[in-house]
This record gives structure tokens, sequence and C-alpha cells, in this order.
């Protein structure tokens, strides 16, 4: 029997439709209930997907369903989770996760109590590039790990697919957890924790208004992480760049060797240090797009809470993102380093 999903809130509504495209005709679920407390967006969700519409939460949760996305605001987010694993409903949190810390760890523990599959979105790890890397990476030939650049700079999205106005959730404080750095800056967080297995010991941000004084929250930030094992990463994201997605470029630098990323004009891995591959210098050009990782990501959550087993992407995953994330906007304020965990240098046991 196929798995029946809910869809949980339009207001990350670009994710939101790329879900409801790869779901709405795939052969592994069927989108069975959608759920939003404005009437205008639960008019649209039931337009896109033609499911059962609810305005209510827990008549959503208590459908026949078998587990909801949440795509729902992220201050909603623990909320809506609390009340689909107390239904024994299954969870995939799209990013970002929740509003704070704590707010995970209440999804956690909501869905552990409830013996339900929690699972985070993030979904680079499901790009066919970034899964290239990921192999080539595991092989060890490019040496232990040194430096990650992230630049993805862009235009902030709307408050909806008919409504062009850039005042909305999405950079409203009390909705989300940052404003421009971080609608895009969480991936490179978690791509870097899941290619190199360290978390984030320390990181110095610098979060700005540059073109919008008035807006609540940044629309340009770039902050240093520096990993446990000492290696770093840097990351750029913003919402003043001209176009709705200008281009990502994600570069992966080991002690013997790298990949280069970039997503404009087209997906270009090029990858050097790597013999193994055929060359010293090798370049891929694969087919990668929102809706072909949010499928794979969306049927990688269903097997796992099909067959009981543990998710490939867990609720501490997430949290771990938004812990780093958060500590960014903390040192923007307060201009110093935020240190999360000691840095091991210099062998084992020596730290920072």
């Amino acid at each position: 029997m196929s798995f029946r999903v809910g869809i949980a809130g339009y207001d990350l509504w670009p994710h939101t439709l790329a879900f409801i495209r790869v779901l709405k005709d795939s052969d592994f679920c069927t989108i069975a209930a959608v759920w939003d407390e404005d009437p205008e967006d639960l008019e649209r969700l039931v337009k896109h997907t033609g499911a059962r519409g609810f305005a209510d939460l827990g008549e959503f949760a208590t459908s026949d369903i078998d587990g909801g996305i949440l795509t729902v605001r992220t201050s909603e987010r623990a909320n809506v989770c609390a009340a689909l694993a107390g239904a024994g409903k299954h969870v995939l949190a799209d990013k970002p996760m929740a509003m704070s810390v704590a707010d995970c760890q209440r999804m956690i523990d909501a869905c552990a109590a409830a013996a339900v599959t929690l699972m985070s979105g993030y979904n680079f790890r499901y790009w066919k590039s970034f899964q290239l890397m990921k192999e080539i990476w595991d092989s060890g030939e490019l040496g232990q790990p040194h430096h990650i650049y992230c630049g993805y700079p862009t235009g902030v999205p709307s408050r909806s697919e008919d409504d062009h106005s850039l005042l909305s959730w999405w950079t409203d404080p009390s909705a989300t957890p940052g404003g421009a750095w971080f609608t895009h800056a969480d991936h490179a967080i978690d791509f870097a924790r899941w290619l190199w297995g360290t978390e984030v010991a320390e990181v110095m941000g610098d979060m700005r208004n540059l073109r919008h004084p008035d807006w609540p929250n940044e629309d340009y930030g770039v902050a240093h992480y520096v990993m446990e094992d000492g290696a770093t990463l840097l990351v750029h994201s913003d919402g003043i760049s001209p176009g709705a997605r200008s281009r990502l470029d994600l570069n992966v630098y080991g002690t013997d060797g790298g990949m280069m990323f970039s997503w404009r004009p087209k997906a270009n891995l090029r990858v050097w240090g790597a013999p193994s591959r055929g060359s010293e210098i090798v370049e891929y050009h694969l087919e990668d797009s929102w809706d072909i990782a949010m499928g794979a990501m969306t049927k990688a959550w269903i097997t796992a809470a099909q067959a009981g087993t543990p998710p490939p992407q867990s609720g501490l995953d997430g949290l771990r993102v938004i812990e780093a994330s958060l500590a960014a906007y903390e040192s923007s304020a307060q201009e110093k380093r935020v240190r999360l965990r000691d840095i091991r240098v210099g062998g084992r046991g020596s730290t920072l």
C-alpha cells in the first residue's frame, strides 16, 4: 500500500511546491491531505494537490495519513511535529528544523516517545553531484579535511507564488530564526558535517543590512566556522543578489586534492587529486535540481519509516545545524567569536 503523506503548511512555498511536483505522481507515496491555518494558503495547497484540506491541526494529524512533511513557517514546526507524533504519524521536518535548539529537542523527544520516525530535511545530501563528492571524499584520496567554501548569493523569496512582496514570514524574526543569510547558509553547515563527519567548534559571524535597512533581520551575511578537527568552513549567503537564485558555488579542499562545484549556468563538478577517477583532473556534469533531491530525500524518509530503521538524517542533525546557525548570529551581535566545542589541534588529546 502506498505511503500516505500529509503536507503541513504552505509557508515555505518554494519547497512546498517542489515536494508537490515530485510526489504528486510518484510511485512510492500519495499526497492524501494538506493543512494550513490560513484559508488562502490552504486553498493553494488543495488546488495544487487535489488532496483533502484541513484548517484544524488536530483533524489533520488524526486523518488517514502515515506521516507529515513540515513546510509550515519555522515558528510552528515544533507544535505541528508534536501533534503529528501524538497521533502516531512519522515526521519529515524540511529545513530548518525549528526556531531553537530547545524546540528541536522537543521534536526529537516527542517522536521518540511516540516511536515514530523523525527525519530532518537537508536536501543537499541528495543532490547527485554532492553524493558523488561524498563518495570521492570517503575514498581518502583527497587527504584530510582542510577547508570548505560555500557561496550562495540569491534573492529573498516572496510572500507567495502570487504575492511578490518581500516583507513576509521570511523576514519576520518571530517566524524564522534568521534572515537572508540563514535561508541558504544552513545547507552548507549540514553539508560540512555530513561530508567530514565532524561538528562545528567555533564561529565568527557578520550579519548586515546592506540594501534593506528597514528589514528586521539581515539581508547579507558571512560566517567563518572552525570544525572540531581544525578544518574550516566559510559560508556567504544573502538576499540582495539579482535574480531569484543567482548562483551556488561549493568548493571542498583536502590536504591532497579538492572538488569545486558550480550550479550556474549548469551543474559542473571539477575534481583534482583523485587519480582513481581516471585522470588528475576530472569534470562531471550531472542532472541536479531541487525536485530530484527532494524526491529522493522523501523516499529515504518513507523507507526508514516503513522499515523501522534509523533515518539517514536524524533529528539531532537538524538540531546541530540550528545550534551552529544561531551561534553565528550570537557572534555577530557580540562582535566576537563564539565557542561551542573544543578544537583538536596538534594531534590526539590536544585542544584549543
